[in-house]
């Protein structure tokens, strides 16, 4: 099961990784090159973002004996890890989520409303005609 791309919590896990990123970088002078004990890439820092926000669920995953392979976010990041095609997979159908649901809330604010008489009530009512 995925989620829309525009979901909250993997936007503020991202914003954080880059936030984290340029901290660490910044403790280098230009032209250093240098890695922090225990720093992880930002690939491997996204696979997590992806597994713990957009990747909430699957079936029919198997192991190399057939076995299904049970979903938890630390499996999730590790299969999204080894598996660049599934990593693309996911940020794909999750930016298609995203899109269509944007196409939704702009067709829904374009939708003419009914007429209101104007009270809290609802619709309004035709005046009675006179015979």
């Amino acid at each position: 099961m995925l989620v829309s791309l525009d979901n909250t919590e993997y936007q503020i896990a991202m914003e954080r990784m880059r936030r984290r990123l340029a901290r660490n970088d910044a403790q280098f002078q230009e032209g250093d090159i240098g890695v922090i004990a225990g720093e992880k890439t930002e690939y491997v820092n996204h696979c997590l973002a992806i597994a713990s926000f957009l990747l909430k669920d699957w079936t029919g995953a198997v192991d190399g004996d057939g076995n299904e392979i049970k979903y938890t976010e630390q499996v999730g990041a590790q299969m999204l890890e080894d598996n660049v095609g599934l990593f693309l997979f996911v940020l794909e159908h999750s930016g298609e989520l995203a899109a269509s649901k944007k196409v939704e809330q702009v067709e829904t604010l374009e939708k003419p409303s009914p007429a209101s008489s104007g009270k809290a009530s609802g619709r309004g009512r035709k005046p009675k005609s006179e015979s």
